[in-house]
């Protein structure tokens, strides 16, 4: 899924371009937008450990404008993409400053926006097929996917453990089990995620990882958990 957050505080303009990015839907891109008015809420939402693919800001905001909220949240997130929106370049050289992927004149073109917005999103599924990345007090965090031994979730704290390290980030388990299935991982018990990979042993209700941390496997869970972890197994061979 990629995440797409829209920054503009005229309505007009905001309804033409979610009306282009519904065009991607229809390509089947999995893609799922954030309309907000204002860019201070848009830097809160990067405080709060919020993440995006791609940011898109019209200039001309308010109480901020788009360089200034891209300048808060670069404070969070120095590498998300973003495009600004703006009647005029008369500031391009303050988006460079912000490492702004572009300018969009308005009225923005359809066709080149979503050439733009493909772009990024193909860039983005490249860069991040192999690594896990998530927002914390510390901005943002790329793990390698393999290096993961599990996720375990603790109320609305997710911590994602390695063999080396333990990292902390809000989110909630059930969505990341549904983002993780494609590499192998599987929801062994109602607040962990463990990794195929990285399992050593399994035996009875206990997951024992290669790093000699155990993971509880949960009764209801344990047939369909013996059943993949088998074929993910043969399938290495």
């Amino acid at each position: 899924m990629f995440f797409i957050a829209l920054c503009d505080d005229s309505q007009y303009d905001l309804d033409i371009l979610t009306d282009y990015l519904a065009e991607l839907k229809k390509e089947r891109l999995p893609i799922e937008t954030t309309v907000l008015k204002n860019g201070e809420e848009l830097i809160d939402l990067h405080k709060r450990g919020h993440r995006f693919d791609l940011l898109i800001l019209d200039m001309f905001m308010k109480p901020i404008n788009g360089i200034e909220t891209a300048e808060g949240i670069r404070r969070y997130d120095e590498t998300v993409p973003i495009l600004i929106v703006t009647a005029t370049e008369k500031f391009a050289v303050d988006g460079y400053k912000v490492n702004a992927r572009r300018y969009l004149l308005k009225p923005v073109d359809k066709e080149d926006f979503l050439n733009e917005v493909r772009q990024v999103l193909n860039r983005s599924e490249q860069m991040n097929e192999k690594y896990f990345t998530f927002t914390g007090d510390s901005g943002v965090t790329k793990v390698p996917i393999q290096d993961i031994c599990y996720f375990e979730s603790q109320v609305r704290t997710i911590t994602l453990v390695t063999a080396e390290k333990r990292y902390e980030f809000s989110g909630k388990i059930s969505e990341i089990a549904e983002q993780m299935i494609p590499y192998h991982f599987f929801r062994a018990h109602k607040s962990f995620v463990i990794n195929f990979e990285n399992v050593r042993n399994v035996y009875k209700d206990v997951i024992t990882m290669k790093d000699g941390n155990q993971v509880p496997l949960s009764k209801h869970k344990a047939k369909d958990f013996r059943r993949s972890f088998l074929e993910y197994t043969e399938a290495q061979f």
